[in-house]
């Protein structure tokens, strides 16, 4: 065993970095870290710190390959065991997958047209994407939906990726009272985003409760900064009559307060890696609402910690009917109780101390010995 890792410094990284790098150091493992930035934050953590100069953040396939002739000019990659980095997909490097796929991005685009122009236009990368991926050594994703879309549509074996959960940047007053409206039913959703964040599926969901039970008080709180400009939503909003219970709200500095304004979160995105929305409101002990098709789904039991609803098929009808049982209160208060004491119990073990093990542990399972796996 060579006992040294490369780690390429990306924005994400932040969130796990020092705990990864202290399990490293914790089992005698040397760090050496590679960094597009002149003052890098985690510099004094590593045992070397290697500059690079090509273009941060590379997307297409010519930069990435710029980055990988780079690594290989200043080390001998063979000297280390792995190289770390995320969604960057160099062939010797081990990932960190918190997006979902271009391929399965093109693949969801409703316009038949437009995604055969996307798929032509980014040929180049998609092939990169099959061809360097499966190259990997590890491949960690924050999901088993993100699972799946790899192991599709990157043609990976699915027992060469792992699942590791993320932590939340979210430390709430778990003793702040919820300040919902009084008598009236509030739920809200982040859509920065609208479409592919589910705004639509959201509204029509409102517009269904709104119809069902005109005598309700129903609001709905959605964070999307850019609403006025929207022309399709103001559209929308004024042909189904639904402005006056539609709240849009600007990005939010505390979003803790947010979370404590609403008697359920909703995350209905179209397609969502993992969608830290629902853990951040859990952690407030507000209930979230999340589609199948959100990595989320993952960690939520429905009717046990938080609510899921098919998000593939009817998924405005669906979500109503999630929504119209909380409304109604079909569960008695301790059981309602009981399920928001469960959702931040779940909430809390997802700290980014574990998302680090998880990711140390699967790069190095002769120490697995001292970690204590996550299950949900």
């Amino acid at each position: 065993m060579k006992n040294k890792i490369g780690i390429i410094e990306s924005g994400f990284m932040s969130n796990y970095i020092e705990n990864f790098i202290e399990l490293c150091s914790q089992n005698n493992i040397e760090v050496h870290l590679f960094t597009f930035f002149a003052n890098s934050n985690y510099k004094d953590l590593a045992s070397k710190t290697f500059r690079l100069y090509c273009e941060n953040k590379p997307k297409d396939f010519t930069t990435k390959k710029d980055v990988e002739d780079e690594i290989k000019n200043l080390v001998n990659i063979d000297d280390y065991d792995y190289f770390l980095t995320d969604c960057m997909g160099l062939s010797f490097t081990c990932n960190v997958f918190h997006n979902i796929s271009l391929t399965q991005r093109m693949a969801i685009t409703p316009n038949y047209f437009y995604r055969k122009l996307l798929q032509f236009g980014h040929k180049k990368q998609i092939e990169h994407e099959w061809s360097y991926y499966r190259k990997c050594p590890k491949i960690f994703v924050v999901s088993n939906y993100l699972k799946k879309d790899y192991a599709k549509n990157c043609r990976i074996n699915p027992e060469n990726i792992i699942v590791a959960y993320p932590g939340t940047n979210s430390s709430p007053d778990t003793d702040l009272p919820i300040q919902t409206l009084p008598d009236t039913f509030t739920f809200g959703a982040v859509t920065c985003g609208f479409t592919t964040k589910g705004g639509y599926t959201v509204l029509e969901a409102l517009r269904i409760l709104k119809k069902k039970h005109p005598d309700k008080k129903i609001k709905a709180r959605i964070i999307n900064p850019n609403h006025k400009k929207q022309k399709l939503l103001q559209l929308y909003l004024k042909l189904h009559r639904l402005n006056k219970y539609v709240d849009f709200l600007p990005f939010q500095k505390d979003i803790n307060k947010f979370y404590k304004t609403l008697d359920c979160l909703v995350c209905a995105s179209r397609y969502e890696a993992f969608g830290r929305v629902v853990t951040e409101a859990m952690l407030c002990k507000t209930p979230a609402v999340t589609g199948s098709n959100v990595g989320a789904a993952d960690i939520v039991k429905d009717e046990k910690n938080g609510f899921v609803f098919n998000n593939e098929n009817k998924p405005a009808q669906n979500l109503a009917l999630k929504l119209e049982a909380i409304m109604l209160k079909k569960f008695s208060k301790e059981n309602f109780s009981d399920l928001t004491e469960n959702a931040l119990l779940t909430a809390q073990q997802l700290s980014w101390k574990n998302f680090a093990g998880s990711i140390f542990y699967g790069l190095y399972p002769q120490y697995s010995q001292r970690y204590k796996t996550q299950h949900f």
